[in-house]
């Protein structure tokens, strides 16, 4: 069976997935005078996204303007200032082109575009999501499924807070999907993006809002994650491997957009907001370890399901927890993930420091946890990370 390209809908968003599905950007645009484009600084143009975009706005016949200057780990600051643009260019939708970053900045700057304030007032929730603009998410990771899903984050650049906005109108209308933008993601970001998806998987699984619906999808990200991250690694250029990658972060994103992230998504957003060299994926795999060795002593039905693709020989027992921390760690190594906390200026004297972020910012993601968070073990799993680098 060859790589079916195919369209579903899911929620207010249509998902358009496989080689060539951005021609679907021809079928969508054609409904809007004025468009902004919001554009990743490298991925949109080396991939030759923007290229088609550009080319699918232009038959369109619909007018438009290209900010290209989106770097990972955005700033509120950066949200308002393309908000700014959006709303004096009086564009009446978004295209996002790019990984997750990118398509978070469209999303925030299309809710200030719409309904004013500043991008901080969304992510404190000091002020309600009154509406949107329509956004086309043209994704180019296999990692975040932020193309799929109601949240986008952040980080506050005063306070080192790296929150998100979650709102019903911010899902995407359209989402493309198409592996070959991807087969010029570089060898880190394959690793990083894949991850992400792998640790959406895990949480969305173990969280208290989980179901039988998000845990079925965890466990098939699981599975084609460890079947194909290794095949990307060693050979970039296959699209077959890109394919599957980016079905497994879609999956994935459904998943988090129903039973969400906990502890360990919530420690890296501490982390990166606090460093932000520090990529998201880079992020989650360097914590993410120590803190399964924790979470499979309380769930370990739950993470056995998915875990058993790494090692087979795993046993769904609480006393398992530290061998299911070594197959998550091994795999991480086998597909070249090498860094750690330390390379980014962390040690161990700012564990409270990092400690009183996540419980001070980030306590929606804490509470969904399927253990009691405090501050001690946002400590502990800290500084156990520190130690196995």
């Amino acid at each position: 069976m060859g790589l079916e390209s195919f369209n579903i809908r899911y929620g207010r968003t249509l998902i358009s997935f496989g080689p060539g599905s951005a021609e679907s950007l021809g079928r969508w645009l054609p409904r809007f005078r004025r468009v902004y484009v919001v554009a990743s600084r490298n991925a949109a143009r080396v991939s030759g996204a923007l290229a088609d975009v550009e080319k699918y706005l232009r038959t369109s016949g619909v007018e438009y303007e290209v900010f290209s200057g989106v770097f990972p780990n955005p700033t509120a600051s950066l949200v308002d200032a393309v908000a700014e643009l959006t709303w004096r260019y009086g564009a009446e939708a978004v295209v996002a082109v790019g990984g997750g970053s990118t398509i978070d900045v469209a999303k925030i700057a299309s809710i200030v575009a719409s309904c004013g304030g500043r991008a901080r007032d969304y992510l404190r929730r000091s002020r309600d999501v009154c509406g949107a603009l329509p956004i086309a998410a043209v994704n180019l990771t296999h990692g975040t499924g932020s193309e799929v899903d109601r949240y986008a984050v952040a980080t506050i650049e005063e306070t080192y807070e790296k929150v998100s906005v979650a709102s019903e109108h911010i899902y995407p209308s359209l989402a493309v999907d198409d592996p070959r933008y991807l087969l010029t993601l570089p060898r880190d970001q394959t690793v990083y993006t894949s991850l992400d998806a792998f640790y959406h998987a895990l949480e969305s699984s173990t969280s208290r809002a989980s179901s039988p619906f998000t845990r079925s999808l965890a466990e098939e990200v699981v599975r084609l994650i460890s079947r194909w991250l290794p095949v990307a690694v060693s050979n970039p250029l296959d699209l077959g491997a890109r394919y599957w990658l980016l079905y497994a972060s879609l999956l994935a994103g459904i998943a988090v957009d129903n039973s969400r992230t906990h502890v360990i998504h919530a420690l890296e957003h501490a982390l990166s907001g606090l460093e932000p060299r520090l990529a998201h994926g880079a992020g989650l795999a360097a914590i993410g370890p120590a803190a399964i060795e924790v979470l499979y002593r309380e769930v370990p039905e739950a993470l056995h399901r998915l875990l058993k693709y790494l090692d087979p020989t795993l046993r769904p027992e609480p006393g398992d927890n530290e061998k299911a921390a070594a197959a998550v760690r091994s795999f991480q190594v086998g597909v070249g993930f090498s860094e750690s906390l330390l390379g980014y200026g962390f040690t161990a004297d700012r564990a409270d420091e990092v400690a009183s972020i996540v419980l001070k910012s980030l306590s929606y993601l804490l509470n969904l946890a399927p253990l009691e968070v405090d501050k001690d073990l946002i400590k502990r799993v800290y500084l156990s990370s520190l130690k196995r680098a």
